[in-house]
Order: C-alpha cells, then structure tokens, then sequence
C-alpha cells in the first residue's frame, strides 16, 4: 500500500517527460505492447491539479490495473482512476480520432503514442497559458513529491522515474531535440519503430493543425478531469451518509 506517510495537501508540490534517450529508451523496455505505450506524463501530472495523491496515482497508473488500484489509499486510488479517465477520452475523443487519420498513413497504429508526445510538447510550448508556476520549476517540484514516495510506487514505476529525473525528460519536451530524442527511444526498442523517426518531420508539417487540435482538446480535458473528481467527492459523500 502507498504512503500513508505521504505530504497532504502540495505536491511537495514536488515534482515530465521526454526527451532523454537513455531513459526513453529504458522505459520502452517495460512496454511490452502498444496499450501500455502511454507517454503524456506532463498532461497527467497537470492535471492532478496540485495535489500530491493524484500525482502519485496519476504516475502509478500505467503499472496499476482491473482492481489493484483498491489496494491504494483512498485519494492515490482517485488518481489511478483518473488517470484511466483522462487516457480513454484522449484515446476516444473525436477531435484525437481525427487527428490520428492525419498521421496514420505514416506511423499507423503507432499514431496515438505520436499524439501523447505531440500535445505534451505543445503543452510545455503554452505553459505559461495553464499554470503560474514556471515549467522548470513545476517539474521539478513533482520529480520531488514522487521521489519522496518512490517506495510505495510500483517496482516499474520507481525504475522509470530514476531515468525520468536523471534524464529530465519532461523538461526537455519543450524543444524539438528532446521530441527527436524521445521518438529515436522508441524507434530503437518498439518492435517494427522506425517510423517513429519520421514523427517529428510530421509534427513540423503537421505543426498548426496539431496545435491547433490541442488548444481544442485540452481545455476540454481538464474539465471532464474536474468532472471525473466531483463524482468521485459526491461519491465519497453518499457513502458519509449512509453511515
């Protein structure tokens, strides 16, 4: 179980991703098929809205699935659920499908991975647009809170995050050389990945509609993850009465 010990309330306000090759290309070694090459990091750690428990659940959801997240404190589990919430309508989202048609004739099912990367490094280019806090100083404030609770976090998880800070791949997603270094990871070690090589020759020519579909989505995002934790307090609080 994860850290009853954890910070309450401001994610040590510890603590994205990309870029590093090292550690890219490390954590591609834990996915072993292309559901779990989930890699918007930046998006899911903004959208724990500053609270330390869902950065850790956030983080820890691509290694928790079914029903393990119950083995979690109760907001950490809040988080993993999110987590969830955010990757399905990201997945889903007609405004994502029809950007994927975009890009599918060159990276095919490899165009989802494409678009997590896409809108994060959009994201770290727009930064000041969503939060007050400075980038740098954002990462590196959520590096801290989940290093502060890396015992509790999934054995996988903790590897990643090693590489992550030591490469600061979240940091290094605001330029074009860590989006080149990120998709040279995954061309090496995902099984038939060389067309990630030519992602960012997509993003380029592809720039203002990419852009474009995520100032679209993202606003869109973070008010279906409002509404996703409101359901998760009305829940908290019909169970209170019914004690």
């Amino acid at each position: 179980m994860l850290l009853k010990n954890s910070p309450a309330n401001g994610c040590h306000r510890s603590n994205s991703i990309y870029g590093a090759k090292e550690g890219y290309t490390v954590e591609i070694t834990f996915l072993l098929s292309l559901n779990d090459t989930k890699v918007n990091y930046l998006a899911h750690f903004y959208l724990a809205f500053d609270d330390p428990d869902l950065l850790i659940g956030q983080f820890a959801g691509d290694a928790v699935k079914g029903k393990r997240h119950q083995n979690y404190p109760r907001r950490i589990q809040e988080g993993i659920l999110l987590h969830r919430h955010i990757d399905h309508l990201t997945d889903t989202h007609p405004i994502t499908s029809e950007l994927r048609q975009v890009l599918r004739p060159t990276l095919g099912l490899y165009s989802p991975v494409a678009i997590d990367i896409f809108f994060d490094h959009i994201l770290a280019k727009t930064w000041d647009q969503w939060h007050q806090m400075p980038l740098d100083d954002f990462v590196l404030k959520r590096y801290k809170t989940l290093e502060i609770n890396k015992e509790g976090l999934p054995e996988r998880m903790q590897f990643i995050l090693t590489h992550m800070v030591r490469g600061n791949w979240l940091g290094s997603y605001q330029s074009k050389e860590g989006i080149q270094r990120s998709f040279n990871g995954l061309a090496e070690r995902v099984s038939n990945g060389a067309a990630f090589r030519l992602a960012s020759g997509l993003l380029a020519t592809h720039f203002e509609e990419v852009e474009k579909a995520f100032l679209m989505f993202f606003p869109l995002l973070i008010d279906s993850s409002k509404a996703k934790l409101d359901t998760f307090a009305a829940g908290e609080q019909s169970v209170a009465k019914s004690r």
